[in-house]
């Protein structure tokens, strides 16, 4: 299982890398990770002693913009589409010597929680491919968990932690503004950035630290002290300062955990248990205002959709479908090339924006948004995080779940997203041969203490070494 900070060391980085791209290669032809897995011989890998991780591959979710390189979002609507330029997080993997493997699959436009809305077909759960791996960042997540290393994904609301939850990786949701949203395809602007999934802690934390550099091209990145105090203190994960967590308060609320069904919610009650050991504080808090998140995310995210969403119609991107008149054209290409959710998604978000309807739904989700914003800063006030279930039940088989019932899938990891706050998911343990994860959420920019967390559980917890057996 690669550890990528093995590259540091390592007498010849490269090979390493070549067992890493034939491992992702084994396992592709079995769960569909990758809409564009580059050819091992058109990967140009050299070892150069000024760029730490020169030789080293990272896959990049398909949403996520890579010069020359095809991003498709997971839309047929997008399946010719070549970016001229690269993401900025992408930009700054290149410079401590990353190369892209390749694109992983994804829900179409980042709109699916379990990976089964790809316009290029579903990727499995690498633990039981009769199952769904989460979504929508699910190849990114299947790739680590067979291979290791790292991955980007992006998070719009829950998409790095659901199914890093479901496959057993840790997924970071950063704090709003940390990461550059420079070159990541736009679904739902105030509520989506780029994540990180990692099998090693220290992995997460050296790549935050390099992709949280300030992007002046960003307006949404913070401009604080606080980003640039956060990243020393990433320096010091990475590096093998310190990881105790004595001391720490971590609060929760027995009513939230005991939404999640009765075998996943004790999962989570058996992590507490081994946090309390290692020296943390539970403490329980009220945690009840977060049940109104879903409703609030959904309304926010569908009309945040239809807006950026307009832009696809077959004319500056992809394909178009002609006939007739350019409306008829764009009906037709759209149609075609746009998936049932996303279209769902479009719809939705056109009526509850409309004139005589913004004010039932919208700007009534606006009002929410703030208030759960409000009552979470004043929870964090008195504990250092929250501790929840990531997911309310263990990954769904195959075809089991959709419309509302998927939606549900997000109760716990919306929140954040809403908020703005960092979020991790750590994997916790297995239910029934399937992988269950909880997700700790903190202050704004103390993403390292979700990391330094992960990392007090490896071992305790969590085994990152842990490896997915390939039957047959």
């Amino acid at each position: 299982m690669l550890r990528l900070l093995d590259l540091f060391e390592a007498d010849d980085p490269i090979s390493l890398s070549e067992k890493y791209y034939e491992r992702l290669r084994r396992w592709e032809g079995r769960l569909n990770m990758f809409i564009t897995l580059r050819e091992w011989g058109e990967i140009q890998l050299v070892h150069e002693p000024g760029k730490p991780l020169s030789g080293g591959l990272i896959p990049i979710k398909d949403n996520i913009s890579t010069r020359g390189l095809r991003t498709t979002c997971g839309s047929r609507i997008l399946e010719n589409y070549i970016p001229p330029y690269d993401a900025y997080a992408v930009e700054r993997l290149r410079e401590i010597g990353l190369e892209v493997v390749g694109k992983t699959n994804m829900d179409e436009f980042g709109m699916g929680s379990t990976g089964e809305n790809s316009g290029y077909g579903p990727t499995l759960n690498p633990w039981n491919t009769g199952h769904v791996p989460g979504g929508s960042s699910s190849g990114s997540a299947a790739a680590v968990a067979v291979a290791g290393g790292a991955a980007l994904g992006s998070d719009t609301g829950g998409s790095v932690r659901l199914p890093a939850a479901y496959c057993y990786v840790l997924g970071l949701k950063p704090t709003y503004g940390l990461v550059s949203r420079y070159g990541l395809v736009s679904y739902a602007d105030s509520l989506e950035q780029i994540g990180i999934l990692a099998r090693y802690p220290e992995d997460m934390a050296y790549i935050l630290y390099h992709i949280s550099k300030l992007d002046t091209r960003d307006m949404t990145m913070s401009r604080t002290e606080a980003r640039e105090e956060l990243r020393e203190r990433l320096i010091n994960l990475y590096t093998g300062g310190p990881s105790g967590l004595d001391g720490l308060r971590i609060g929760y609320s027995p009513e939230l955990i005991e939404m999640a069904d009765d075998e996943v919610a004790g999962e989570v009650y058996r992590a507490l248990d081994k946090l309390v050991e290692l020296g943390v504080k539970a403490e329980e808090i009220d945690l009840g205002f977060m049940e109104a998140g879903l409703s609030t995310y959904y309304a926010i995210a569908m009309a945040e959709a239809s807006s950026n969403l307009m832009r696809y119609d077959g004319v500056l991107y992809g394909s178009m479908e002609r006939e007739g008149d350019y409306w008829s054209s764009v009906y037709r290409t759209r149609g075609m090339r746009l998936g049932e959710e996303v279209k769902r998604r479009i719809v939705y978000g056109t009526l509850i924006t409309s004139a005589g309807y913004s004010g039932r739904y919208y700007i009534k989700a606006l009002r929410i948004r703030r208030w759960i914003r409000d009552m979470l800063i004043e929870r964090l006030g008195r504990v250092d995080a929250v501790l929840m279930p990531t997911s309310p039940s263990t990954p769904p088989r195959l075809g089991e779940v959709e419309g509302v019932d998927m939606y549900a899938l997000d109760l716990y990891t919306v929140i954040p997203n809403l908020t703005g706050h960092p979020a991790i998911n750590i994997p916790a343990g297995f239910v029934g041969g399937l992988p269950v994860g909880i997700q700790l959420v903190t202050r704004y920019f103390n993403d390292d203490l979700l990391i330094r967390i992960a990392r007090g559980l490896v071992g305790v917890l969590y085994d990152p070494s842990k490896e997915v057996e390939m039957d047959g």
